[in-house]
C-alpha cells in the first residue's frame, strides 16, 4: 500500500541546538492532527543535532543536511522545496507548538481553494522569570494596512504561527540573502500576492521563546543598518506604517549605539517627512533622546495598555 501523501509538511531549520530541536519536534508530534510530515534542515555540519533527530523513532520526520551553511532563510526554503504537503508550516528549533495547532489552522484552508491564504495566530510569549504573555497584544483592526499592524507596539505574528500553501511559499520564498528581520520581511512581501488573504486564529497556538543568554544577529544590528533595510522595503508600508517602523526598530537602538543628535535628526527627518508621524509619536522619538530604555517602555506600556482594555479584541492576556 502507498504511504499516505501528508497534508501538511512542518518545515524546522536548525543548527546545533538539538535539546531545543527535539522539545519542536515532540511538540509536532503531539498534535491532534496527524497527517503530517517533518523536514528538519540541518544548516551545515551538526552531528549533535543528526544523532538527535536519528534517536527519534518517527516515520513521518526525515532530515536534509547540508554540505554547509545557507542561514535560516535558504534552510527554510530548501525544507518548502523537498515538501510532499500542500500545506506547509513553519517552526524555528528553539520555539514549540501547541496540541490543537495544526488542527485549528486547517480548519479554515481545507474549507476553500485560496492557495493565497495565510493562516497565523496569537502565540504566547516565555522568558524566563518573567510571566507568559500573549501577543500580539491586538488583533488587526477591519481595513488596517497590514504593515501598520505589524510595526504597531508589540504587535507582531511570529515565525512559528505561519501556515500557507507551498504554491503561495514557492511564489514567494524568504530571502536568502538577508540575514535579519527574515520573517517581518517574507510577511510584508507575502501580503503583495494578488491571491493573498490572511486569517488570523484569535488564541494562542504555540509557544516562543524568548532568546536567553545568546545575542541574536538581530539584536547585534546597529542602527544604521536597520534604517537601511527600512528604506529598501519602504515601497511595503504605509507612511504610517515606516513611522512606526523608524520609532519601534531603529530609534531605541540609535540611542544605544550613541548616534547623537546628527542620528536623532536623520530619525526625525524619516519619521516625519518621509514617513506620516503623528504628534504622538514625534514625542515619543524625541522622549527617547531623554528617557531611559525602562521609562520609555513604562510609557508606552502605560498608554497602549489603558487604551486596549477598552477597545474589543485588543486586550493583552497573561498565562498562569
Amino acid at each position: 500500500m502507498d504511504q499516505q501523501v501528508p497534508t501538511v509538511t512542518v518545515v524546522i531549520p536548525t543548527f546545533n541546538r538539538p535539546v531545543f530541536l527535539i522539545r519542536a519536534i515532540e511538540s509536532v508530534r503531539r498534535q491532534t492532527f496527524d497527517n503530517f510530515e517533518i523536514v528538519v534542515v540541518i544548516d551545515g555540519f551538526d552531528p549533535a543535532s543528526k544523532d538527535a533527530i536519528e534517536q527519534i523513532h518517527e516515520p513521518r520526520l526525515r532530515y536534509l543536511e547540508l554540505s554547509e551553511k545557507v542561514g535560516g532563510s535558504e534552510a527554510r526554503n530548501i525544507g518548502v522545496r523537498s515538501a510532499n504537503g500542500r500545506w506547509i508550516a513553519l517552526l524555528d528549533d528553539d520555539d514549540e507548538w501547541l496540541p490543537n495547532k495544526l488542527e485549528r489552522q486547517l480548519a479554515p484552508v481545507q474549507s476553500g481553494e485560496n492557495d493565497g491564504m495565510l493562516v497565523t495566530s496569537r502565540y504566547i510569549c516565555h522568558a524566563p522569570g518573567s510571566a507568559d504573555v500573549v501577543r500580539p497584544r491586538r488583533l488587526p483592526k477591519e481595513g488596517e494596512p497590514i504593515s501598520e499592524f505589524m510595526f504597531d507596539y508589540l504587535c507582531y505574528f511570529q515565525t512559528s504561527t505561519f501556515l500557507c500553501s507551498k504554491k503561495l511559499y514557492l511564489r514567494v520564498p524568504f530571502d536568502s540573502s538577508l540575514p535579519f528581520f527574515q520573517d517581518i520581511d517574507w510577511f510584508l512581501r507575502v501580503s503583495q500576492d494578488e491571491a493573498f488573504k490572511l486569517v488570523v486564529i484569535d488564541e494562542p497556538l504555540s509557544v516562543y521563546h524568548m532568546p536567553t543568554g545568546r545575542t541574536s544577529i538581530t539584536s547585534a544590528l546597529n542602527w544604521q543598518a536597520r534604517l537601511e533595510w527600512g528604506r529598501r522595503r519602504r515601497h511595503l508600508l504605509s507612511r504610517r506604517a515606516y513611522s512606526r517602523f523608524i520609532l519601534g526598530t531603529c530609534v531605541g537602538r540609535a540611542v544605544e549605539d550613541g548616534a547623537g543628535w546628527k542620528g536623532f535628526a536623520t530619525l526625525l527627518k524619516e519619521a516625519v517627512i518621509v514617513g506620516s508621524a503623528t504628534p504622538y509619536l514625534v514625542t515619543l522619538l524625541c522622549g527617547a533622546y531623554v528617557l531611559s530604555p525602562k521609562h520609555r517602555k513604562q510609557l508606552r506600556d502605560r498608554l497602549f495598555f489603558a487604551k486596549s482594555r477598552t477597545l474589543p479584541g485588543q486586550t493583552t492576556d497573561r498565562v498562569s
